[in-house]
């Protein structure tokens, strides 16, 4: 067995690897069946760990199970390689001591209490014990520790949520839903994560890696993609988006950026689901630039835009016809 970094593996199989340690780790189990092994037996040590917050007997059965597996892998390390039993054996006792230890340490360490944010008529803002700010829309509930754990920081979310996730490289930040999970380290992004048909996670600035619960890689999205998740394929895809508008709910504002009036009509279809026609009077050619405040119904939000574009509009059945001033 080759020699690998005990840190490496104890990040490993608590989760609280990057990305280089899970490519050593892979290196590593790929050079022979006995790597394999091994790290499987470590796997199932640890795990047999966690048993100790809830079961007083668990310690003496770790302890139990850490030496029988000491004693199996001397017996088999004798008929194999003779020559470097020592050095395999005191190996891989340290790792087994070392796991046994970070897992017992953590286990009988007092859970994080949990605190639960639920936002039901209108959106709030919450403000995590990094300074990160979450912002819920409507019927969407979040859930974090009173502190996050020196290594990383996760929260659950279901519904609707605007993240603004302070930067620290040292603890990246996961957000947790029923299909999708978020990982970043500081960025602004919006994540629609609830049962629905549909999931998704639009990326303002920075960097996310975007995963899905069956997927063994995530997908990296730039500022101005948009992941989306079927639940009824279960099929992740990426696509370009004015992901700005995905995030006017918490902010009530609508940006525009050199939009012509195709392109805004295209914005407000999709932020109220009506049905708006442009009048061959209205000049296409110009371009707009600015913000303008996102009201409850599409009535108020153009009379708003009438105050400072050269537009007029009105209500004729089922639709809304713009039209030049």
């Amino acid at each position: 067995m080759s020699q690998i970094s005990e840190d490496i593996l104890i990040r490993f199989i608590s989760n609280s690897y990057i990305d280089e340690d899970l490519k050593v780790v892979r290196a590593w189990i790929e050079e022979s069946d006995e790597n394999s092994r091994s790290l499987f037996e470590m796997e199932q040590i640890a795990s047999l760990s966690t048993a100790i917050h809830d079961d007083r007997h668990a310690e003496n059965r770790l302890r139990e199970e850490i030496r029988r597996r000491i004693i199996r892998n001397e017996i088999q390390s004798r008929k194999q390689k003779r020559k470097s039993l020592f050095l395999r054996l005191s190996g891989a006792a340290a790792v087994f001591a070392a796991i046994f230890t970070v897992g017992y340490l953590a286990f009988r360490t007092p859970r994080q209490p949990m605190i639960y944010v639920a936002a039901t008529d209108e959106s709030i803002s919450v403000v995590l014990p990094d300074s990160s700010v979450v912002f819920l829309n409507r019927n969407s509930q979040l859930a974090y520790p009173e502190h996050f754990a020196d290594n990383h920081r996760r929260v659950e979310l279901t519904g609707e949520g605007f993240f603004e996730v302070s930067h620290d490289r040292n603890r990246p930040f996961t957000v947790v839903g029923p299909h999708l999970s978020v990982e970043v380290l500081g960025t602004l992004f919006n994540f629609v994560s609830n049962d629905s048909a549909c999931n998704s996670v639009s990326l303002l600035e920075g960097s996310v890696e975007v995963m899905t619960d069956n997927q063994a890689e995530g997908v990296v999205l730039e500022p101005g993609q948009k992941a989306i998740y079927s639940v009824d394929e279960g099929r992740l895809t990426v696509q370009d988006a004015n992901v700005a508008i995905d995030a006017v709910w918490h902010d009530r504002l609508i940006p525009f950026e050199n939009a012509n009036m195709v392109q805004i009509v295209e914005i407000l279809n999709q932020l109220y689901d009506v049905d708006i026609e442009l009048d061959g009077s209205v000049d296409l050619s110009k371009t707009y630039s600015g913000l303008t405040v996102y009201y409850g119904n599409i009535d108020s939000t153009l009379t708003r835009l009438t105050h400072t574009l050269p537009i007029r509009f009105s209500d004729e059945g089922d639709k809304i016809v713009i039209r030049s001033k």
